[in-house]
C-alpha cells in the first residue's frame, strides 16, 4: 500500500534483511548460529531432513547389486566356537585362514575383512595348523599363507590422527604383506554422531593412499584405475583401465561423499551366511567332500561383526536407524559404485540461489496479497517445494536443500514482512481514520483502507469544490446579543449572573448555526464528498479525492440541492417553533416573566466549480494536519459562493459541462444567469443557477453518470 511513510523500498529492505540473516546463519563463520565447519544449526537441521528423506526413500524393491554377500560373526558363532573349539574372542587367526581358504575354493570375487589384526596372537600348539607339507604353522602364519594363496583378500585398516596428520594402523605381518591390499575401514561420524558420509581414501606417510574398503571391493570388477584417480573440488573421478567412461563420485567441501544407505544389514537382497557355516563348509571340503555348492562364486564378500560384546560390537547410528551394524557401510559403498548411484549434495551456490529465490518469492507474495491469502500461498509453495525435493531425492538422489530456503528464507521473510505489514498497515489505518473519519462517510473510509494504492501527499486531481455559506449569521448574532442584554436587564442581573445569561444566549446561537452546518456536512458525506473545513459559518467540501470518481460534479450538485432542502426544512421547523413561542410569550409577559428567545431562520448560499486542483495533506502532524484542496479552481468556487445570495446554488460553466456530459437530467435543472465580474478573476464569468426549491425529486444517477 503506497501511503505516506511507506517507502517503495520497504518490502525490498525487509526481505533483504531476512535473507541476509539466513545467509549469515548458514554460511557466516563466527556467528552464534554457526558452529565450526558444519554450517551451524541450519545445516544440522538440514542433515535431519536428509535422514528423513533417506528413510522415506528407502525401498526394499529398488535395484541393488546382485553379487554382494555378507558373512557375519554373531553371538551364536562366538558361542559355537567356544563350545566346539574352546576359543574365546579374539579368535586365533587360523579360523580366518580357514574362512579365506573356503572362500577361495568357492571362487569368491573379492573378500573384505572388516576385522582389525593389529597385534600378533599368542602362539599355542592347539591353535597351529599344518601347511601343504605337513609343517605346523602358527595361527598368524597360517592366516598369512592363506591370504597369499587366495590373492583377493582386503584387510580393514583403521587409523588415528596425530598432530593433524592421519596415520594408518597397519595390520601385522605376514598379514599386511600377503593381503591383496588394505582398505580404509573406519566409520566417519558427523558432529551429531550419525554416520552419513565416508572418506574415499586416507593418505598415510608410509603406506601412501589407503582407499576405502568399499571402493577396493569393487575395484577389479569395475576395472578402476585408482592410481590415476583425479580429485577436483566437489568431484572424485575414477578412470578405468580399459578406457571406458570414468566414474564420478560427488564430494562435499571436506572431500567426503554421502553414502547411499540403500541396503540394511539384514537386507533380503544380500546373500548372507554365518562365519561358522563357512567353517563347516571348509571342514567338509578338507575331509575330501567334492560335491559341494559354490554358493559364493563371483560374489563380493564382506566379513564383519554382529556381536554384542564390548570388544566385538561394531554399531552406530545411520540415516536409516538409530543403531545398526556398521559392517553394512562397506557393501552400501560398493553397491553405489556398482550401480553408479550417488548422493549429489547441494553446492553452496545452489543453496544460496534457493535462499534468494524463496526469499524473493515470499516478499512478493506477502507484500502484494492480504496476510491470510499470502500465508495460504506460502504454505502451498512450501509443500510444493518439499514435494519436489522428495521427488528429486527418491528418483535422482539429488539433495535439494530444504531448511535454509524454506524455514529460513521463505518462512522468515514471510513472517517478517507480514509482521511489518500488520504493524505498518494498522498504523496507516489509524492515520487514515484520524484524517478522514470526520470528513468523509464511513463507507469512504472503509474504501480507503481497502485500497492498495493511495496517495495522500500532493496530487493534481479533477474534482469539484463547493462553498456553502450561512446567510444572516452576522445579523443573527447581533439580535442574540440584543436579546441577551434585554434578558440581563429584565432579570436585574449583574456580575457572574449577567455573564452566565450572556454565555447561555451565545451557546444557543452557536447551536443554531451548528445545526445548519451539521445538516450540510451530513449531505456532503451522504453523497461521497470530503468535508474540508469550516470557515466560520461557511462549509468547504470537495468531490473526486481521496477516492477518484468521474461523476464528482453531479455528486456535488446533488449534495448542494439536498443541503438547501435540509436548511429549508430546518427553517420550516423553526418558523413553527417561533409561532409557538410567540403565543407562549404573551402569557409570559402577562406574568412578568422574560420572553422565550425566538429561533432565527437562516439562508444558504452555495458556489460550485469543477476543474483540476492540487489536493493532499497540508500542515504538520505535530500541530494541525488537514487533507485539503487549493488552487485557482478553489478560488473560483469561493467567488461564486459570494455572489450566490440567499437560498441559491451557483455553478460555473465547467461544472455545467460535466453535468451535461454525465448527467443530462441534472443539467436540465440549471438556468443561465447574466455573466458576473468576480474579484481576482479576469473578465466576466458565466454562471448558472441550479433550481432546487420546486420540491421535485432529484433525478437518479443515469448509467452514464
Amino acid at each position: 500500500m503506497s501511503r505516506p511513510g511507506a517507502s517503495r523500498l520497504t518490502p525490498v529492505l525487509v526481505a533483504s534483511a531476512a535473507i541476509l540473516v539466513v545467509c549469515a546463519a548458514r554460511f557466516g563463520p563466527g556467528l552464534v548460529l554457526h558452529r565450526g565447519n558444519d554450517g551451524g544449526v541450519l545445516h544440522h537441521l538440514e542433515l535431519l531432513t536428509y535422514d528423513w528423506r533417506m528413510r522415506l526413500g528407502f525401498d526394499a524393491d529398488q535395484p541393488a547389486a546382485t553379487n554382494l554377500a555378507a558373512i557375519f560373526i554373531d553371538d551364536d558363532d562366538l558361542r559355537l566356537v567356544n563350545d566346539a573349539l574352546g576359543f574365546h574372542w579374539p579368535w586365533p587367526r587360523q579360523l580366518f585362514g580357514r574362512l579365506v581358504r573356503e572362500l577361495a575354493s568357492e571362487r569368491a570375487d573379492r573378500v573384505g575383512l572388516d576385522v582389525f589384526f593389529l597385534d600378533r596372537h599368542r602362539d599355542f600348539m592347539e591353535t597351529r595348523l599344518p601347511d601343504e607339507s605337513g609343517n605346523l604353522l602358527s595361527a598368524d602364519d597360517f592366516f598369512g599363507r592363506q591370504l597369499k594363496q587366495a590373492g583377493n583378500v582386503l584387510l580393514g585398516c583403521p587409523g588415528e590422527v596425530i598432530t593433524n596428520e592421519w596415520r594408518a594402523l597397519r595390520p601385522i605381518d605376514p598379514l599386511a604383506t600377503n593381503a591383496l591390499a588394505l582398505g580404509y575401514a573406519t566409520a566417519d561420524r558427523d558432529e551429531d554422531g550419525v554416520i552419513r558420509r565416508a572418506r574415499p581414501f586416507r593418505d598415510d606417510a608410509e603406506l601412501g593412499r589407503v582407499w576405502h574398503l568399499g571402493i577396493r571391493l569393487v575395484e577389479d570388477r569395475l576395472g578402476l584405475d585408482l592410481a590415476n584417480a583425479v580429485i577436483r573440488p566437489g568431484r572424485l573421478t575414477l578412470p578405468r583401465v580399459d578406457g571406458s567412461p570414468a566414474i564420478d563420485i560427488p564430494l562435499d567441501r571436506e572431500g567426503m561423499f554421502y553414502v547411499d544407505w540403500s541396503l540394511a544389514w539384514n537386507d533380503a537382497r544380500l546373500f548372507k551366511a554365518s562365519f561358522t557355516d563357512v567353517l563347516a563348509m571348509d571342514d567338509y571340503r578338507q575331509s575330501g567332500e567334492t560335491n559341494l555348492e559354490a554358493a559364493l562364486a563371483d560374489h563380493t564378500v564382506v566379513v564383519g561383526s554382529l556381536g554384542t560384546g564390548s570388544n566385538i560390537s561394531d554399531v552406530g547410528p545411520t540415516p536409516l536407524e538409530k543403531e545398526t551394524y556398521l559392517v553394512s557401510l562397506h557393501w552400501n559403498v560398493a553397491n553405489s559404485l556398482l550401480l553408479q548411484r550417488f548422493i549429489k549434495p547441494p553446492a553452496g551456490w545452489l543453496e544460496l540461489c534457493c535462499i534468494l529465490i524463496m526469499g524473493g518469492v515470499a516478499a512478493v507474495v506477502t507484500w502484494r496479497m492480504r496476510p491470510v491469502i499470502s500465508s495460504v500461498v506460502i504454505v502451498m509453495i512450501l509443500l510444493g517445494y518439499v514435494g519436489l525435493a522428495l521427488w528429486l531425492f527418491g528418483g535422482q538422489r539429488f539433495w535439494l536443500p530444504l531448511v535454509s530456503p524454506l524455514l529460513g528464507a521463505l518462512l522468515l521473510t514471510h513472517l517478517t514482512t507480514v509482521t511489518y505489514r500488520v504493524v505498518f498497515e494498522r498504523s496507516e489505518q489509524r492515520r487514515v481514520r484520524s484524517v478522514f473519519s470526520k470528513i468523509v462517510s464511513p463507507d469512504v473510509v472503509t474504501d480507503l483502507l481497502a485500497r492498495k494504492q493511495l496517495s495522500l501527499r500532493g496530487a493534481l486531481r479533477p474534482l469539484t469544490v463547493m462553498f456553502a455559506d450561512v446567510r444572516g449569521f452576522t445579523r443573527m448574532t447581533e439580535q442574540q446579543e440584543e436579546q441577551a442584554q434585554a434578558a440581563v436587564r429584565a432579570a436585574g442581573a449583574t456580575g457572574a449572573e449577567a455573564e452566565a445569561l450572556r454565555e447561555s444566549h451565545a451557546s444557543r446561537t452557536l447551536e443554531v448555526v451548528n445545526e445548519v452546518l451539521a445538516a450540510i456536512a451530513d449531505q456532503v458525506k451522504r453523497h461521497g464528498g470530503t468535508l474540508d473545513k469550516y470557515i466560520g459559518d461557511c462549509v468547504m467540501a470537495f468531490w473526486g479525492a481521496p477516492i477518484p470518481t468521474e461523476a464528482h460534479a453531479a455528486a456535488c450538485v446533488r449534495a448542494a440541492i439536498e443541503s438547501q432542502r435540509a436548511v429549508a426544512s430546518l427553517n420550516a421547523e423553526r418558523a413553527q417553533t417561533n409561532r409557538r413561542r410567540e403565543t407562549e410569550n404573551q402569557g409570559r409577559a402577562a406574568r412578568g416573566e422574560a420572553p422565550l428567545m425566538l429561533v432565527p431562520e437562516l439562508a444558504l448560499g452555495i458556489g460550485i466549480n469543477s476543474g483540476t486542483a492540487m489536493v493532499g495533506l497540508m500542515g504538520s502532524e505535530a500541530h494541525i494536519f488537514n487533507y485539503t484542496v487549493f488552487g485557482r479552481e478553489v478560488n473560483l468556487a469561493s467567488r461564486l459562493e459570494s455572489v450566490s445570495g440567499r437560498n441559491r446554488i451557483i455553478i460555473s460553466p465547467s461544472t455545467k459541462a460535466e453535468l451535461e456530459r454525465l448527467d443530462p437530467a441534472l443539467a436540465a435543472r440549471c438556468r443561465p444567469l447574466p455573466p458576473v465580474q468576480l474579484k481576482g478573476i479576469a473578465g466576466d464569468v458565466e454562471i448558472y443557477e441550479v433550481l432546487w426549491d420546486d420540491q421535485a425529486p432529484v433525478p437518479p444517477r443515469t448509467p452514464e453518470a
